[in-house]
């Protein structure tokens, strides 16, 4: 697979991302955590999704696996940990 191209500017991108978020707070601020998702969901998450704590927390384990891919690339390009220098 190549790398994802756009025709859409950073500024775009970014503000759709900052979107979603607000549609996601809105959605985390009217629902209890044990709501159950509506419609269906493919696999492999379809089954392993039973409520919004569940989303939650994928959420945060997609959000810290895609940061730590980013930093351990910065540190291939700069040689930086977060400790420092090795």
């Amino acid at each position: 697979m190549g790398p994802l191209n756009t025709p859409r500017a950073p500024s775009v991108v970014f503000g759709f991302y900052r979107d979603q978020c607000t549609r996601s707070n809105a959605v985390l601020a009217s629902l209890p955590l044990s709501a159950r998702p509506i419609g269906r969901h493919p696999a492999p998450l379809g089954d392993e999704i039973t409520d919004l704590r569940g989303i939650v927390l994928h959420m945060i384990e997609e959000t810290a696996r895609h940061a730590g891919h980013l930093d351990i690339v910065r540190e291939l390009i700069d040689g930086k940990t977060g400790l420092g220098p090795r």
